[in-house]
């Protein structure tokens, strides 16, 4: 009876190269799994090998779950206990805005490498479609690149910049959205004229499809966010990301579209009204950025003639 409880203590509880082993069984047998997929595993012995596979992985990942449920809040609470060691973590996870600033780092050279590449295509290929998604992309950059070198000239002037200046940086952020739309409008109009679409390899389509549905929930979730934080710039960044975000989903549709067929749907229509809706969701973006950013410097000039 005792060893039967202890084997179950151990079962809940294992020592940590234990679930480090457990971990390493599942990837090496999820992936193992994946690459039986891919082959016809319908004869002996690869039928054996296949399904002793699969029942690896089933039970593995089974487990591997349950461990990250049962350990996710003492994980927690060790992963915060390092970051509040240091500077840099400690900002990441107590200052929202600055974790905002971090993260558009990553995206802003994101942009600029997916810019470079559909540019050297649309070289390559002489085709007007990737030079309208570089000229998106350079765009997308240009305007995340703004932030980030306001952000850099305060940072090197140590000092906090007025509500005027975030307010201006805000409306140049909101005219760039404007001339985005350009760039976005010339892509659309590419896929619906010259029926172009976006294009994924195989499996990696549903990879996409799961990235795009995240990014457009977060995007709407992290816009609410930076409304509460009251940061002009922060809120500019996560504008950008939404209209970002809505771009994504046009691209998946038009991806699933073409690798799935389209037989009784116009597919053309379906395309024409997603991207209005997109090219429309970013103009008013824009526009909302610029005459709110007018407004508030307009109360501004008037307080400062009322105090004179």
């Amino acid at each position: 009876m005792s060893n039967s409880s202890s084997f179950w203590e151990k079962f809940k509880s294992p020592p940590k190269w234990a679930a480090i082993l457990n971990g390493l069984i599942t990837f090496s047998a999820c992936v193992g799994s994946l690459c039986m997929l891919l082959t016809d595993f319908s004869k002996m012995p690869m039928a054996i090998l296949a399904y002793t596979l699969f029942g690896i992985a089933a039970c593995s990942l089974a487990y591997s779950v349950y461990l990250l449920i049962r350990f996710a809040p003492k994980v927690k609470k060790g992963i915060i206990s390092w970051a509040e060691k240091y500077e840099f973590t400690r900002s990441l996870l107590r200052n929202y805005g600055f974790r905002t600033i971090v993260l558009t780092i990553g995206s802003f050279s994101l942009s600029i490498a997916f810019g470079i590449y559909n540019g050297v295509l649309g070289i390559m290929m002489k085709s007007i479609w990737f030079g309208a998604l570089a000229a998106y992309y350079i765009f997308l950059a240009l305007l995340r690149g703004s932030v980030l070198t306001y952000h850099r000239k305060k940072n090197a002037k140590k000092r906090e910049d007025s509500y005027s200046t975030r307010t201006r940086v805000y409306r140049k952020c909101g005219f760039w959205l404007l001339i985005l739309n350009v760039a976005l409008s010339a892509a659309i109009a590419q896929m619906i004229f010259s029926n172009r679409k976006f294009e994924y390899a195989g499996w990696t389509i549903y990879a996409f499809a799961a990235y795009a549905f995240y990014k457009i929930t977060m995007s709407i979730i992290n816009l609410f966010k930076a409304r509460k934080q009251m940061d002009l710039t922060v809120q500019a960044i996560r504008n950008v990301n939404l209209a970002d975000a809505a771009v994504s989903i046009l691209a998946l549709q038009t991806a699933l579209l073409g690798t799935f067929g389209s037989e009784g749907l116009n597919v053309a229509l379906f395309n024409t009204l997603t991207g209005i809706a997109v090219s429309l969701l970013s103009i008013g973006i824009g526009v909302q950025m610029i005459a709110y950013a007018n407004k508030k410097l307009k109360e501004i000039r008037g307080e400062k003639r009322d105090g004179k």
